[in-house]
């Protein structure tokens, strides 16, 4: 298991469009907009573009280790390959979902040391860990998502679901756009979504504030209705094959 782990995240990190999207754009537009002056929500810029494009990172990460990466697997036959292996179901779905995970770290760190050094953040040690964990934890429900995807689509196709899926979590969740100046109606629709209560338990664990259990309870409701989509999903197919 643990080899099999390993080889899924090099082959991960080789991939150029994973580097470029979801570590190079997002410290780009940190270094662009990092060092504006203002404060809202009890933060500074440079710390709210930190919760921002940590979210984003992370959410796309997360997704696309277990979606455009999965519906390539079942496309090419290395899926059929993997159910005569010893590797069982449980086992494959806790490798994929500890991938994700350690996925999120490299572009997490990245912006977390731009963060202090370039965008001049103080945050103290025990705030920075809580903020570090929240982000991590809270792109379970990503992971989930990007199976489901990975599960319904082709190769191609699942690329393109994975691509629009996260940009519409990522505007309608506020993560580009301040979530107040939306449309009432596209306010109702984010204030659902799992990117908004990431990015709002970001924020929170930045400013010091209590953390919001419903943005907790939310993010695990996501999670539950996620993977419980995406078990059904591969039983269908497993059944099929």
């Amino acid at each position: 298991m643990i080899a099999f782990l390993r080889f899924e995240i090099v082959r991960t990190l080789r991939n150029v469009r994973f580097i470029v999207m979801l570590i190079a754009f997002p410290v780009l537009l940190y270094l662009i907009y990092g060092k504006q002056h203002g404060v809202s929500q009890g933060l500074t810029v440079a710390s709210l573009l930190l919760v921002s494009m940590a979210v984003w990172s992370g959410m796309g990460s997360a997704m696309f280790a277990s979606g455009p990466q999965l519906a390539r697997e079942r496309q090419n036959g290395w899926m059929r390959q993997l159910r005569v292996s010893p590797i069982s179901t449980r086992g494959w779905f806790a490798a994929k979902l500890v991938q994700a995970i350690l996925l999120i770290i490299p572009g997490l760190v990245v912006l977390v040391a731009l963060a202090l050094t370039y965008g001049h953040v103080h945050m103290a040690a025990g705030r920075l860990g809580l903020l570090v964990g929240v982000l991590i934890l809270g792109a379970v429900p990503f992971c989930a998502a990007g199976l489901v995807i990975g599960l319904m689509f082709d190769g191609q196709t699942a690329q393109v679901a994975q691509m629009i899926t996260l940009l519409v979590l990522a505007f309608l969740g506020g993560i580009f756009i301040q979530w107040n100046s939306l449309p009432h109606a596209m306010q109702l629709i984010g204030k659902v979504l799992p990117s908004y209560h990431l990015a709002q338990l970001g924020w929170n664990a930045a400013a010091g504030r209590g953390i919001g259990l419903e943005h907790v309870a939310v993010l695990a409701a996501w999670t539950v209705g996620l993977g419980l989509i995406a078990a059904r999903l591969w039983r269908s197919e497993s059944s099929a094959a």
